[in-house]
């Protein structure tokens, strides 16, 4: 299935990919030391900073997700106008933004990498 859309479209949901990240950025992780002190003798106290790396990291690899997808879609978008009104017009179809993201999102690889 192919979907239509525009050049225009995609640099919006860019956009909009960019806020989520800048939101999953925001998140302050609390620190954890606290939370050890009033558990100390619990095993749970000696899980918590292996829980605090986990949602540190788990915070990089959304926020590096949002940034491969943004730029996937705002590169799309922008080569698409470039060669359709520029360099060739005529050679690129509209359904090859879709392909092009379609296939840029399957290739994306482990994006369980967190981007440090």
């Amino acid at each position: 299935m192919t979907i239509r859309v525009t050049p225009s479209e995609l640099r919006a949901g860019a956009d909009k990919i960019d806020a989520e990240k800048a939101v999953v950025a925001g998140i302050t992780v609390p620190d954890e030391s606290a939370a050890k002190a009033g558990l100390e003798g619990f095993v749970t106290a000696a899980k918590l900073s292996a829980a605090d790396d986990a949602v540190k990291s788990a915070l990089k690899i959304v926020g590096g997700r949002d940034e491969i997808m943004a730029n996937l879609l705002r590169n799309t978008g922008n080569t698409f106008e470039l060669v359709s009104s520029t360099l060739a017009p005529g050679l690129l179809t509209p359904p090859w933004m879709s392909q092009q993201v379609a296939t840029g999102l399957t290739g994306m690889g482990d994006i369980n990498l967190s981007r440090k």
